[in-house]
């Protein structure tokens, strides 16, 4: 739990050390917020997965993030998630998030009784 928070936090510094514009239109510059948003929700186990940015849109003040979760513990078990989120000065906050469509926690072949490690992120408004 200390590793994920210095690492949190190390996340948070080295992004907010960007202050050029350039700097947010980046996957990186969109990631630490998903994150950052993730940890503070009581109902996700974050430490339990890997959190893949896709894409992204950027469009003026707002972006479009395609993020897929893999699971630790059984790497073939995914989740997609897509994010918009805004820009506030010189970084990003999350404003909503809904499950991607077509991703799926068990994948064909595997048998029934996999589990998907966390809840899948639910919408934040």
């Amino acid at each position: 739990m200390r590793v994920l928070a210095f690492l949190l936090t190390a996340s948070m510094l080295a992004w907010n050390g960007c202050s050029r514009a350039d700097n947010l239109h980046s996957k990186d510059a969109v990631k630490a917020p998903i994150e950052a948003h993730l940890q503070q929700r009581s109902n996700v186990v974050f430490s339990n997965m890997t959190l893949e940015v896709q894409d992204v849109k950027f469009s003026g003040d707002t972006a479009v993030v395609q993020v897929t979760f893999h699971s630790k513990r059984s790497p073939e078990i995914s989740v997609g998630v897509n994010y918009k989120l805004h820009r506030v000065g010189d970084h990003w906050e999350v404003d909503v998030s809904t499950p991607a469509a077509g991703m799926g926690a068990i994948p064909h072949g595997a048998e029934g009784s996999a589990q998907p490690v966390a809840p899948m992120p639910q919408s934040s408004h």
